[in-house]
């Protein structure tokens, strides 16, 4: 048995490797602005040319752009399966961009850069050219705004959402982007009010998972087009650029080695649990039995989880994305031996009690208490002790929370069980978010990656004779 001061050194560790993970910068948003060489201009299929110019006020806007108008239907927003419409949770109008409905003339995202900077920024260590799938144009009116939600996640190769506001006036109506506490706030509507070019356009990139919401629209007309940003290229993920990964995970790495350096540390091995930062939905290659992450695969993770899988691989590690799904009301958590796959869930019913969901689901273990599942948390498991929500101070009893304004709050997350679904910008049949853990096996003290160390790790420690090469 280990003795309290073992212990006490294990906690130490773990805390040292606690704050360093905290401490790395892994950007979930990135945004910018431009000015086109001729105002973007909306094209429908009978031939009709609509140019977005700015009005000399928020006031006359709406006459300026009322053609437009006329061709929108209203949005609604997913719960479940099912797309809604209620305006007290997304009040806004909208044109699809399915079928080639309308194109967009003097704009393109790829042309313009702004799919370089978000690879640079978001996803560094994707190999292949992202891509922008033209998805629909949006219209925020007087009134108009929507709840805080997340984006429907649409096929594996969904990296996340670009939104362009184009140069219409428009007042209030900020785009807010939350993730773990941290707020960016895209206030574009002074933006365009102050622009000395009439034809500046501002945009904003952000991962799906992340929650996001439109404050409500004091005048005029907020207008944005929306793309799905795509990685195409599954297979090519792997190669990753030496300096991308250095900048992000050699911190973490040497925090992991002196864990494995040191003898005291899980010496009979285990495994340690690091919960995802990120949410991940469908995936073919996460569909399986749970394997180590490969190459290829650990680039399918984002930000701060793919600086700590990177870093323990880097250290001849093993680590497995492990997905676990969270029930709201009475805390069950359901450890997966995969992650669903679409079979499983067309099995998944708007309202279901654990038992249905059990037989619907490859389940692994379920447990209320975080420590039953046999790893060494580093931090706090996903929602052991309430779940997130785009404003601090409401947590479990966010669905108690006097806020008209947000609806939507109690169910925001596809990820979560819940007997009243959730909400995302449309209802989905193919997908849905699931929380995760990445597991670090820590083999036993003298084994594998811990076979050999450059120095001891505490005074008292002898030095270790590294093994004789063969021949």
């Amino acid at each position: 048995m280990a003795s309290r001061k073992d212990m006490g050194l294990e906690r130490a560790l773990l805390e040292d490797l606690h704050r360093t993970v905290h401490g790395l910068r892994a950007p979930f948003a990135c945004g910018g602005t431009l000015v086109p060489e001729k105002p973007v201009t909306l094209c429908f299929k009978d031939k009709t040319l609509i140019p977005v110019l700015r009005a000399k006020n928020a006031f006359d806007q709406e006459p300026l752009l009322r053609p437009l108008v006329e061709r929108c239907s209203a949005a609604g927003f997913g719960m479940g399966r099912r797309t809604r419409y209620d305006r007290t949770v997304r009040d806004a109008l909208q044109i699809k961009a399915e079928g080639g409905a309308f194109s967009v003339l003097h704009f393109d995202p790829a042309a313009a850069g702004i799919l370089e900077q978000i690879h640079r920024e978001l996803v560094p260590q994707v190999s292949g050219p992202l891509t922008a799938e033209l998805y629909n144009l949006n219209i925020y009116a007087t009134g108009g705004h929507f709840a805080p939600h997340k984006d429907t996640p649409r096929g594996s190769d969904m990296l996340g959402t670009l939104v362009v506001c184009l140069p219409s006036r428009f007042l209030n109506g900020a785009f807010v982007v939350k993730h773990h506490g941290v707020f960016q706030t895209y206030d574009w509507g002074r933006a365009i009010s102050e622009q000395t070019e009439p034809a500046r356009i501002h945009w904003a990139a952000f991962f799906g998972d992340v929650d996001h919401q439109i404050e409500r629209v004091w005048g005029g007309l907020r207008v944005t087009l929306t793309y799905l940003v795509r990685c195409p290229d599954n297979t090519g993920r792997g190669a990753v650029s030496k300096r991308s990964c250095d900048a992000l995970h050699t911190l973490v790495q040497q925090k992991l080695r002196a864990l494995l350096d040191d003898r005291r540390f899980l010496a009979r091995g285990g495994a340690l649990a690091f919960p995802c930062s990120h949410l991940y939905h469908q995936d073919a290659r996460f569909q399986r039995q749970q394997k180590p992450l490969s190459r290829q695969t650990v680039s399918a993770l984002k930000g701060r989880d793919h600086a700590i899988a990177a870093a323990a691989m880097a250290e001849g590690l093993e680590v497995v994305l492990c997905p676990y799904m969270i029930e709201t009301c009475v805390d069950e958590t359901w450890q997966l031996e995969h992650f669903p796959t679409p079979r499983e869930q067309a099995a998944l019913g708007d309202r279901m009690d654990p038992t249905d969901l059990e037989n619907a689901l490859a389940i692994q273990a379920s447990s209320e208490d975080a420590r039953d599942f046999g790893v060494v948390w580093v931090d706090p498991p996903p929602h052991f002790n309430g779940s997130p929500t785009m404003y601090p101070g409401l947590g479990r009893d966010r669905g108690r929370a006097a806020d008209p304004d947000l609806p939507a709050l109690m169910h925001l997350h596809a990820c979560e069980y819940s007997a009243t679904g959730y909400f995302g910008n449309e209802g989905s049949d193919i997908d849905l978010y699931v929380y995760a853990a990445l597991h670090v096996v820590i083999p036993p003290y003298g084994a594998g990656a811990r076979a050999v160390k450059a120095r001891p790790s505490h005074p008292s420690s002898p030095t270790p004779r590294r093994p004789k090469r063969p021949g």
